[in-house]
């Protein structure tokens, strides 16, 4: 049914899957993610001098955007979408069209990931917008369907509908979710 309906052999705009199944009054932004150059497929990810570079990131939005909802420029702040939210710390740029918000991926990492310490910026400030995307677009017509294009089967990473609010000034200055570092794996016989 999905094929049939957007494979037009003439192209042809439509809305997004998750944006037709999302109340776009209660999230009103566009959030879009991309990955550092040197993280691409995680080469370099790990790299200590990069890794200086990118220690963790930040939600860019446009000023007039993030001003209306009283965030702060490095302010703490709380994103959510439909399927959940994460804090993170915000970054004002012009850049930012008014209807969006911005961010590298693959910068917030859990603590302990990777051998790093569990208070390392990556786990401390860093934050991920998978928290918020779903693989599964809502329920309809009682059919599951997976969250990407119904043509390519590329993941709906860009389509993800968000709000925006200020953190209250009585919360962690931390980003969340935050996890239990893992064991740690020593190697060898145990």
């Amino acid at each position: 049914d999905r094929v049939h309906k957007y494979f037009d052999p003439l192209p042809f705009y439509y809305a997004p899957l998750e944006a037709q199944a999302t109340d776009l009054e209660l999230y009103p932004l566009n959030a879009v993610t991309q990955r550092p150059m040197a993280m691409y497929h995680s080469w370099d990810s790990q790299n200590a001098w990069l890794r200086q570079i990118h220690t963790h990131n930040y939600l860019y939005v446009n000023p007039r955007t993030a001003a209306a909802q009283g965030i702060a420029d490095g302010g703490w702040m709380w994103v959510e979408s439909m399927h959940g939210k994460v804090r993170c710390m915000c970054r004002y740029s012009e850049a930012v069209e008014p209807g969006t918000v911005w961010t590298w991926n693959a910068i917030g990492k859990s603590k302990g990931a990777w051998g790093l310490s569990t208070d390392a910026n990556e786990s401390q400030r860093g934050f991920l917008l998978n928290h918020l995307i779903s693989e599964e677009l809502p329920l309809t017509d009682g059919a599951r369907y997976s969250n990407s294009d119904p043509i390519t089967g590329q993941a709906g990473w860009y389509d993800v509908r968000v709000n925006i609010r200020a953190a209250l000034d009585d919360e962690p200055a931390v980003a969340m979710p935050q996890f239990a570092a893992p064991a740690r794996i020593t190697g060898g016989k145990q």
